[in-house]
């Protein structure tokens, strides 16, 4: 009994370590939309042409989650989302967001008219490696119903903040 116990006791910090570092393995996306907060345990990026895509599902909801942006040749730093990274730069372009490089987008399980997507905001990438991608982002939205008909009353309206965080890890692995 006494070697059962100091097995476990020395099998115990090596499972508390590999947990620690999950996220390391497998990336995670975490996201506040109107309040509300998401938790993706898994995250993975690709590159498709001159973008970058960086994705997560939330496989027991099946919600999903996705920032495309393009790159430029200094990888880190700061990107646009949507079509400004404040209401009236936003307002001044709203007339080209179907066509915004850099986005981020929320579809919620079974509704796509309540897929949201970014207006305006910020992403910010602090690592960008072939193995991995970490950033921050912040911004505001709507929901795909209201997108086509965007002006500034209904950005007033129907407007959400998100933010959030990711470790994304290459798709690759």
């Amino acid at each position: 009994m006494k070697k059962i116990l100091i097995f476990l006791m020395l099998l115990t910090p090596l499972f508390f370590f590999s947990c620690e570092n999950t996220e390391e393995v497998t990336g995670k996306v975490e996201a506040t939309i109107g309040g509300k907060q998401h938790t993706f345990p898994m995250a993975t990026f690709t590159k498709q042409g001159d973008k970058t895509i960086i994705a997560s599902t939330d496989v027991g909801m099946a919600n999903s989650v996705s920032i495309a942006f393009k790159p430029t040749t200094i990888k880190t730093g700061t990107y646009t989302l949507g079509v400004g990274t404040d209401l009236l730069t936003a307002l001044a372009n709203i007339g080209s967001i179907g066509s915004a490089e850099n986005i981020f987008l929320y579809y919620p399980t079974g509704d796509a008219d309540q897929a949201f997507v970014s207006i305006f905001g910020v992403l910010n990438i602090t690592e960008y490696s072939a193995d991995k991608i970490v950033g921050t982002f912040s911004g505001t939205g709507v929901t795909k119903s209201i997108a086509n008909g965007l002006n500034f009353d209904t950005i007033t309206k129907y407007a959400q903040p998100f933010a959030g965080s990711f470790t994304a890890k290459s798709y690759g692995l």
